[in-house]
């Protein structure tokens, strides 16, 4: 078996983030509640992993089967791919509210050119290390 949160480790070991920073802070049970969307759609993702990722208990917060290194870096990398998305997202919405002038004045263009240059980078990042993994457990004697 393999627990949430030894893919949350990972995925913290990669981001700075305040705010789940301040959740681990106060309490680790509100800090894992907030990632565990992340690690939803990072399984959604993940599609073609060799185990079922699908078969986990969430009350317990564990995978039912023990998960290889790699598989946990790439559920951790495809976590982050989808918190830059929100970062990305959180931008995009300040930039809604406020006008041209400020948005310069605040320099959030500079700030989301950042974050979706690193959302791209993540995401061929991650890409790669899914196309390495499916073809490290393809079976070509079948081929």
């Amino acid at each position: 078996m393999t627990s949430y949160s030894s893919i949350y480790e990972l995925f913290l070991a990669s981001i700075r983030d305040y705010q789940i920073d301040k959740l681990f802070e106060d309490s680790v049970e509100s800090a894992e509640a907030y990632m565990k969307p992340f690690l939803i759609k990072a399984i959604a993702n993940f599609t073609h992993c060799t185990k079922d990722l699908e078969d986990r208990d969430d009350e317990e917060q564990v995978f039912n089967s023990a998960l290889t290194t790699i598989e946990k870096v790439i559920l951790s990398n495809l976590m982050i791919v989808e918190w830059l998305t929100k970062e990305v997202n959180d931008v995009l919405q300040m930039r809604l509210h406020l006008q041209d002038s400020d948005f310069r004045t605040y320099a959030e263009a500079n700030n989301l050119k950042a974050k979706r240059d690193n959302l791209e980078s993540t995401r061929e990042v991650v890409d790669r290390q899914m196309k390495t993994y499916g073809y490290d457990n393809l079976d070509w004697t079948t081929l």
